[in-house]
């Protein structure tokens, strides 16, 4: 009778040890989705703001960005691409690659740049993008008739 319980006590014991088991792998997968979304939206949280500070430096046409500006509306078309830190400063050992494709239209009194600026995370370059922004700049042609009539 004696051995019977120690069988059974031994028996509940490993099925207690599986469950255990069982649910620490859950909880372990679980708080490793968490720890992955979290970096996540890091990145994309950074990603913003790094959208945000190049944006405005390309409005502001702060360099690099007014020297592709003008191969632009000489070409066409340029791109620009670096790398930088989470505050959109350029690095380059940063933790996200900026990469910016401009294109310019001619309108009736100037040309259009128009900028796709795409931010990637450095060290997972193939997966998709963490923030892509387009913005836009205005470059007014001033013509001789113009500007001889402001005088």
């Amino acid at each position: 009778m004696n051995r019977h319980r120690n069988l059974s006590f031994y028996i509940e014991s490993l099925l207690l040890l599986l469950f255990l088991l069982a649910a620490l792998v859950v909880l372990i997968r679980v708080f490793g989705a968490a720890q992955y979304l979290g970096e996540r939206a890091r990145g994309k949280t950074d990603a913003a703001l790094i959208l945000q500070t190049v944006s405005a430096d390309f409005s502001a046409q702060a360099e690099p960005y007014r020297t592709a500006t003008e191969q632009a509306k000489t070409e066409g078309q340029a791109q620009l691409e670096f790398c930088c830190d989470n505050q959109g400063n350029e690095q380059p050992d940063g933790g996200y690659c900026v990469a910016m494709e401009l294109r310019s239209e001619s309108r009736p009194t100037g040309r259009m740049i128009l900028a796709d600026i795409c931010v990637k995370s450095a060290s997972e370059p193939d997966e998709q993008p963490l923030g892509e922004v387009t913005t836009s700049l205005y470059c007014p042609e001033l013509t001789s008739d113009k500007e001889a009539g402001q005088s």
